[in-house]
């Protein structure tokens, strides 16, 4: 298994909240897998960012970086809206979350040693709680 980090701006953290808990009883989904969403400042990142924590097989990863790409919805499929944009020849579709992407190793590494770090004490306390 390896982790991974991605971030995103904070004004799409509330798309990719929703992504990340839709159909959360799927064969494969982020539910199942698990994850944890983290606010920049909180883990050594760039405040403003939200950064997304994976532990995951490849697999998992290929599935994960199809689903970050899905197009947004489109305006015009309810009634009374107005009908959708036409995209130009050779225009793809603007994906659903236009600022995700995967952090940089040195970061990346930051990040993780942090979420983890935080995991292994939170475990220790319920092991003093519960030991």
């Amino acid at each position: 298994m390896e982790a991974r980090i991605y971030e995103v701006e904070g004004k799409e953290q509330g798309k990719l909240k929703t992504l990340l808990e839709k159909e959360p009883y799927a064969g494969v989904s982020f539910a199942k897998q698990g994850y944890k969403l983290k606010e920049g400042r909180g883990v050594g990142g760039e405040a403003g960012k939200y950064y997304l924590y994976i532990r995951a097989e490849p697999d998992f990863f290929k599935w994960a970086e199809a689903k970050f790409k899905e197009p947004a919805a489109q305006p015009g499929t309810q009634p009374g809206q107005a009908p959708p944009p036409q995209l130009q020849p050779g225009q793809a579709p603007q994906p659903l979350l236009a600022s995700l992407k995967r952090v940089e190793k040195g970061l990346e590494a930051k990040i993780t040693a942090a979420i983890e770090a935080e995991d292994n004490a939170a475990e220790m306390g319920m092991g003093a709680i519960f030991g």
